[in-house]
């Protein structure tokens, strides 16, 4: 999340420049995108029968499937991580941009 949101959350008299939610949607979408893909990378990494671990290992040139199981645990975790943080980046922009709306009325 975008530092400078968060100071002008914390301290409304601390304006955003003018391309900062629109930078923060950009880069929001993106790692949505991004930890969707590990997300789902990791539970395809997890689903795989052993068969199918044994044989991607081979074909990678390693000795040891096992390893797989943990890869795809660091997957998941991390796609994780980053839609919700993308996510509670949203939310704040919304409560940033209904904050400035209110202002805007007074």
């Amino acid at each position: 999340m975008s530092i400078y949101l968060q100071r002008s959350l914390l301290l409304p008299e601390i304006q955003l420049k003018e391309n900062t939610p629109g930078g923060i949607r950009i880069m929001g979408v993106i790692t949505v995108l991004w930890g969707g893909l590990l997300f789902v990378l990791g539970a395809g990494i997890l689903a795989m029968p052993p068969e199918a671990k044994k044989d991607v290992i081979q074909q990678l040139g390693g000795d040891n499937p096992a390893i797989l199981t943990p890869m795809g645990i660091v997957f998941l975790l991390i796609g994780f991580i980053l839609t919700f943080n993308a996510n509670l980046s949203f939310r704040f922009l919304r409560e940033w941009t209904r904050r400035n709306e209110g202002q805007g009325e007074e």
